[in-house]
């Protein structure tokens, strides 16, 4: 199956994201799907060949929670935040 765009192939993947935010526990409860998948995108899918949604299924259960979570962290130091 072929996507059109990142978008379609995030939402088709929503249920192993789902999975894996519940493995993970209130531990990361910060962590979203979104940044899971961006992780991933950046850090293993761009040097992936021939990458199958089997393969992407199985990167979001096994995938390293405590990397995310630096990379996440890494990201919100670059971040502007502003007084709410």
């Amino acid at each position: 199956m072929e996507y059109d765009n990142s978008r379609n192939l995030f939402n088709h993947l929503k249920g192993a994201f789902k999975v894996k935010l519940r493995m993970i526990g209130k531990e990361y409860d910060y962590i979203k799907m979104v940044d899971i998948w961006n992780y991933l995108k950046i850090n293993k899918w761009k040097y992936d060949n021939n990458l199958g949604l089997s393969e992407m299924v199985n990167d979001i259960i096994n995938v390293d929670i405590k990397k995310v979570d630096l990379f996440l962290k890494e990201h919100l130091k670059e971040e502007e935040r502003e007084v709410i």
